[in-house]
């Protein structure tokens, strides 16, 4: 952990709003790439990153003082994200992102369904990118957590086994099952140009 996020850090236990702003300003790119490489691409586990990176938001801002130790935010945080989107799965299974549009003609609401992707993904989307992603996104939950906290926010298989509540070993036997998948799904996709 950098310095500046450290003193941040307990400048905003102490009540700092200014600290508290500047910490969550710093951990939103983190918090948006962990949720999107959580979401899913299919229709049920469909859900707004901004929806759910507020809500994060929200609960690192309420409970920041109950961090003991500024050294270990990262994976406190990562407990925090990883909490609210299983938080999210069980209150919204099988709901559908909506789209209300109004129909002038009958005096009726339509309800469709959003396919649109944000222009955050739409940056990230160059063919290999997009594999991966796609790859990291199919996965099982119980591949999925463990190898973005790893690849993407750089967790040790340690802090990955405290978030998860399991054993490093089975965090490293789960990242390595990811790695292979990932890479089967690469060479697939190589074959077919």
């Amino acid at each position: 952990m950098d310095e500046n996020n450290f003193n941040l850090i307990l400048k905003a236990q102490k009540n700092d709003k200014i600290s508290l702003e500047k910490l969550i300003k710093s951990s939103i790119p983190n918090i948006k790439a962990t949720l999107f490489y959580l979401k899913k691409n299919d229709i049920n586990n469909n859900y707004d990153i901004n929806d759910l990176t507020q809500e994060i938001l929200v609960k690192l801002s309420k409970k920041i003082n109950q961090l003991k130790n500024p050294k270990y935010y990262k994976t406190w945080l990562n407990q925090i994200i990883i909490n609210c989107y299983y938080d999210y799965l069980r209150k919204n299974k099988k709901q559908n992102n909506i789209i209300n549009i109004e129909s002038k003609e009958e005096n009726k609401t339509l309800d469709i369904v959003d396919y649109a992707s944000n222009p955050q993904e739409n940056i990230l989307n160059s063919e290999l990118d997009f594999i991966i992603k796609t790859s990291i996104q199919n996965l099982p939950l119980h591949y999925k957590i463990p190898i973005t906290l790893r690849e993407i926010q750089g967790l040790s298989y340690e802090e990955i086994s405290n978030i998860t509540k399991t054993t490093p070993g089975t965090v490293k036997s789960r990242i390595a099952r990811a790695r292979a998948i990932i890479k089967e799904d690469i060479k697939k996709y190589s074959k077919e140009e």
